[in-house]
């Protein structure tokens, strides 16, 4: 069925028509815009413009925040303090041994779960809110394999514990020592 709009049916404008803006009406506001531009007028700039202000976070190397885990040519990087314990006969694996290709976490696990013992620690333990367990801390002391915190599956820094009764007491608490890896 096809409707058929009849001259009553159709909808009406009541609005006033104007007339389009002419070229030299839209040259002349152009103009207007170009001479009171305020980014022009501004002056010079404040501050120091020859300085990149991302350049403080190009600082930061990953090399240098992570710990390096190398065994049979592979080698895969964790957050620093992942690492919570290292024996003796195995602090050879650490660092780059020769040639190596770079795997990811899952992969260089899976291959190398003979000597890594991954530890799930709580977000409020990597965060250092919490402190770990005691049975966490035997296991950790008892281990013969190198302790890595993970955290859903993934290796997490873990920070050291502070009581907040003694973080109240002390006027810089952000430099809080780090414990020891043994």
């Amino acid at each position: 069925m096809i409707a058929v709009l009849t001259a009553d049916a159709a909808p009406r404008y009541d609005g006033e028509m104007r007339d389009a803006a002419s070229h030299d009406e839209l040259s002349s506001q152009l103009r207007m815009a170009r001479q009171s531009d305020p980014i022009k007028n501004s002056g010079p700039a404040i501050g120091e413009v020859e300085k990149d202000p991302a350049s403080a976070q190009h600082k930061r190397s990953l090399l240098d925040s992570s710990s390096i885990l190398c065994f049979r040519g592979q080698l895969t990087l964790v957050p620093k303090r992942a690492v919570l314990h290292v024996p003796e006969h195995l602090e050879s694996r650490f660092g780059v041994n020769g040639k190596v290709e770079v795997k990811s976490w899952q992969d260089f696990y899976t291959a190398n779960r003979g000597w890594i013992r991954p530890l799930e620690v709580t977000r409020e333990e990597a965060f250092g809110f919490k402190p770990l367990s005691e049975a966490k801390l035997e296991s950790i002391k008892e281990s013969t394999t190198v302790v890595v915190a993970t955290f859903k599956g993934g290796p997490i820094a873990v920070r050291p514990y502070v009581d907040p009764a003694e973080a109240a007491g002390s006027p810089d608490n952000s430099k809080t020592p780090t414990p020891p890896l043994k």
